[in-house]
């Protein structure tokens, strides 16, 4: 019966992608090949015997090299294939490959200096992981000539800068093998997030005698080596990945799973793959699929969703603010009364249910440091103060423009703030603007009033929300300047534990005074899973899977 499913959705895959099946010899010829590839120790789906976790990867990434793997679904693969010193689970950050999470040492020179004593472990092909091989793969990510995506990452590294401006070798850089199982880190100032960062695929070991320069190593099953709880054991370009338990792997014991087939539907597909049995866990809320045609014309009635579908909701590390041209010819945004007023009367609620994310009262800090998500009545006294004063030359001068990124959720939370700011008399333009448009707009202040703001962070740590809004940062957005702020956020750099949460609390109280940065709301990860299935999985705020503790339930 699994059989007939599986080819009722291959036949229904190839009516939507080309338009009709090709003919059984070419389904044959096709067969054939798959069985050439697995002979050649390419693995297919059907070669997987055992605990076979069907995920739903939803495209064929572009790279699973972790230099460059920055996306959610290669980040889920290297986070299940790879091992770092650390590893957030779900319960925050404790030890992987590292004995121990280490203290922070300071220098004299204002650096830090960390030690890592790594665990006994291998790669999948039985050699030793050393400390080496986070030091090579660390200096290769940040080596400017390997050009890599996640090179900025390095820079809590010590004379990573000078490095990035050609005014250092990389030999420079702050990481240091002292022997195959100690590794040194030095960092250019303390870090509390540091050992956050430690988790994401940037840091992981490398083998230098397997890597290549492209990272096409990564996706060949004849070449790759992990050192994590799977290893890449097939690939069928885009159709799957199919990932098989490291036998080699240091914490082999808590995996239960023999293989993870990681298919390729789109948003379109994962219903039907879902309703057919043929996935167990996909992004996205799942609804009821209607029914296909075969290449015959004839309809193909998919099955009821299974009633054991559970839809689960995880914070992201990516939030979307509303930001003020700090250099805006608006005389009416210049004053601090009436960008008090627009950000009072924002009804965060409503946009975070425009958009599908949460309302943020904060730029990461625990505190509500705004009373409730709207207050009419107090912007609307504050405005008339702010019109009254500036008499009738006022009267034509009460329209605002806000630019943002073309997205159709974006739009809907911004037409909740044009509402908002309407009901305070004011006209309000929403400018949906493309890519391109948007990124000169932000990145040289070419808007006139405001722009919608969209932010990730590499860590859920409250400096990095706020970091962008330093006077030194150009990454802001707006231009934002406040000496204060600045003096607030190098005090919090330079502090530990509760006195950094305080400095940073009191920095973002400052910002948020100031509201030429307006925070509006959180996106939400969702995911859809069949618990009668699946259960011990994890999905991070940076959209990545744990698949390492995953258990499927005996049928």
């Amino acid at each position: 019966m699994k059989k007939i499913l599986a080819l009722l959705l291959a036949m229904l895959l190839c009516v939507s992608m080309f338009g009709g099946c090709k003919k059984t010899d070419e389904q044959e010829n096709e067969q054939q090949t798959n069985e050439e590839m697995t002979d050649a120790g390419n693995m297919v789906s059907a070669d997987c015997k055992g605990s076979v976790l069907a995920w739903n990867l939803g495209i064929d990434s572009q790279t699973l090299d972790p230099a460059w793997s920055n996306t959610a679904d290669s980040m889920s693969v290297v986070n299940n294939t790879f091992e770092g010193l650390m590893r957030d689970t779900g319960n925050g950050v404790q030890p992987a490959l590292a004995e121990e999470i280490p203290s922070q040492t300071e220098n004299e020179d204002g650096t830090v200096t960390l030690t890592y004593t790594i665990k006994e472990a291998f790669w999948s092909d039985g050699q030793p992981v050393r400390a080496q091989d986070f030091e090579f793969a660390w200096k290769r990510c940040a080596n400017p000539e390997t050009g890599a995506d996640n090179a900025y990452l390095m820079n809590v590294l010590a004379n990573y800068e000078k490095i990035a401006q050609g005014q250092a070798d990389i030999d420079e850089l702050g990481v240091k093998a002292l022997d195959d199982s100690t590794l040194e880190v030095t960092l250019r100032q303390p870090t509390a997030y540091f050992n956050e960062l430690l988790c994401l695929p940037a840091f992981m070991p490398l083998r230098e005698d397997v890597v290549d320069m492209d990272g096409s190593w990564a996706k060949d099953p004849q070449k790759a080596v992990s050192n994590g709880p799977f290893t890449l054991a097939g690939y069928t370009e885009g159709k799957e990945l199919v990932f098989q338990k490291n036998e080699q792997y240091w914490n082999k014991e808590t995996v239960n799973l023999d293989y993870i087939v990681a298919r390729m539907l789109d948003d379109n597909f994962a219903p039907v793959g879902m309703a057919f049995g043929d996935i167990m866990i996909t992004d996205g809320e799942i609804f009821q699929p209607e029914n296909q045609t075969d290449t015959e014309g004839n309809v193909v009635e998919v099955p009821q969703l299974p009633e054991t579908l559970e839809t689960t909701t995880v914070s992201s590390n990516r939030f979307t603010t509303l930001v003020v041209n700090a250099n805006t010819g608006n005389k009416m945004l210049n004053d601090a009364r009436v960008r008090a007023a627009l950000t009072l009367s924002l009804d965060r609620e409503a946009a975070a249910q425009a958009a599908g994310g949460e309302a943020m009262l904060t730029m990461g800090g625990e505190q509500d440091l705004l009373a409730g998500s709207s207050n009419l009545s107090k912007a609307q006294d504050l405005l008339d103060e702010y019109f009254e004063e500036a008499g009738d030359d006022s009267m034509d001068d009460r329209s605002i423009e806000i630019v943002y990124l073309e997205n159709d959720k974006t739009s809907a939370a911004l037409e909740t703030v044009k509402s908002a700011w309407e009901a305070l008399g004011l006209s309000v333009k929403l400018t949906a603007q493309d890519a391109q448009t948007f990124q000169r707009s932000r990145n040289s202040l070419q808007y006139d009033d405001l722009l919608c703001s969209v932010w990730e962070v590499d860590a859920p740590d409250q400096q990095l929300y706020l970091q962008p809004y330093l006077s030194s940062n150009m990454q802001s957005g707006c231009g934002y300047s406040n000496q204060d702020f600045d003096k607030l956020m190098m005090e919090a750099m330079q502090s530990e534990g509760s006195a950094r949460t305080k400095k940073l609390s009191e920095a973002e109280m400052v910002l948020i005074d100031d509201a030429y940065v307006m925070p509006l709301y959180r996106d939400t990860l969702t995911v859809t899973s069949d618990s009668a299935k699946l259960s011990g999985w994890t999905v991070s705020a940076n959209g990545s899977y744990w698949f390492g503790n995953a258990s499927l339930t005996a049928e």
